[in-house]
């Protein structure tokens, strides 16, 4: 009996190893969670008729089954810079995290919808309050506000049904396993914009420079090239309480704000996210760098997941180095009910070539790696650490 169920397994087992293998198929679930295998070309078959030995096969060409289509990436991907590998997994998490990200949009969208859709009801009804009552003046001033409140229920009917597609979007990738291609996709993308900006970026500077030599202004005075030193702050500088050690920080100042693409038009002009920091001594030569990734909504928890210990941070220099850190402990994120901000509060040790780096250039991006995968974000101080370092060592 022990006999057969071993040979059972040992079946499965070959069946298994050669669904994966052959051609390069591979095993995955469809949106309704059924095992399939998906062959090179996108076409598929459920894994229970490929087990019965059967093989009915759907794809691409077949008529109204276009959407069926499951392809497999064929490919490298490239490493970030940094000489950080970037595997399948990782963006699988960071598809999956953009899918949330947009339902999240969503549900923002809907709200909106609604609450204007709301205020319209409202107005109607008090419009035919001052219609009945023939009162010329609230009749004008209701026309007035009424007109207004149908154009924003329009513009935000059209932005619900516009995040819904994007979930759809971001849903279709996730499930067809295209999240590598994706990532390829937005990686040209990004170096195409970061080219378009570094030719402005180029052609501002000529016309700025000239433009100083027009009005015969010293280079001294130039603030791009001589920008004013930022004034030193201290946050604390005594004794800590508990181990009785001396510790210096640097007061706390802005590092970096971020708004997803996907939730940039329904968020208008509020942040998704802020990173402040600031550095810190204690004697003897121990300097970390602190980070606080503030969440304007509680359900970023549940796209980001929480930041591990031993987590990279990477600082990408305009010079062209990067300084990798490591989170020195594990962190959840703390929800505040009064302010309705979801916080997390990490800490990152400094060695002096790390210091040594961070001190000689700007910061141009930071890149962090959530639990859901990494993320970069665009830093706009970028003196932030040219300034925290002077300040620790004065």
């Amino acid at each position: 009996m022990q006999f057969r169920y071993f040979s059972l397994l040992l079946v499965a087992a070959s069946l298994l190893l050669s669904v994966q293998q052959v051609d390069a198929q591979v095993i995955r679930e469809n949106s309704n969670g059924e095992r399939i295998i998906v062959y090179p070309d996108g076409s598929w078959q459920y894994f229970s008729d490929y087990s019965n030995g059967l093989d009915i096969r759907y794809g691409p060409d077949e008529e109204g089954k276009k959407e069926n289509k499951y392809p497999i990436f064929d490919g490298e991907i490239a490493p970030l810079e940094g000489a950080i590998p970037v595997t399948i997994d990782d963006l699988k998490k960071i598809a999956t995290r953009r899918m949330q990200l947009a339902q999240e949009a969503a549900d923002i969208a809907n709200k909106r919808a609604v609450e204007a859709e709301q205020q319209v009801a409202y107005l109607d009804t008090e419009y035919r309050k001052a219609a009945s009552s023939q009162n010329e003046d609230a009749i004008e001033e209701l026309t007035i506000r009424l007109n207004a409140s149908k154009k924003t229920a329009d513009d935000a009917r059209r932005e619900a049904l516009q995040a819904q597609a994007e979930v759809q979007r971001a849903e279709s990738i996730t499930r067809k396993g295209n999240y590598v291609e994706a990532y390829q996709k937005a990686q040209k993308q990004k170096k195409a914009r970061l080219a378009n900006n570094s030719l402005n970026a180029i052609s501002y500077n000529t016309i700025f420079a000239s433009n100083l030599e027009y009005f015969d202004i010293p280079s001294r005075q130039n603030v791009m090239t001589n920008p004013p030193k930022a004034a030193c702050q201290i946050g604390f500088e005594g004794e800590e309480k508990y181990s009785g050690q001396k510790r210096r920080d640097v007061k706390k100042s802005m590092l970096f704000t971020h708004t997803d693409d996907a939730l940039r038009l329904y968020l208008k002009d509020k942040d998704y996210l802020r990173c402040e920091g600031n550095l810190s001594s204690i004697a003897g030569g121990y300097r970390f760098l602190s980070l606080e990734f503030t969440f304007a909504y509680p359900n970023a928890r549940e796209a980001y997941g929480f930041i591990e210990k031993g987590s990279v941070l990477t600082i990408k220099l305009l010079n062209g180095d990067f300084v990798n850190l490591k989170s020195g402990k594990m962190d959840r994120g703390s929800y505040d009910t009064e302010t309705e901000l979801l916080r997390y509060r990490v800490h990152y040790p400094l060695d002096n070539s790390q210091i040594g780096l961070l001190k000689n250039s700007e910061a141009d991006a930071i890149r962090v790696f959530w639990s859901s995968g990494f993320e970069e974000y665009e830093v706009y101080h970028m003196d932030f650490f040219m300034n925290q370092i002077s300040c620790l060592e004065q």
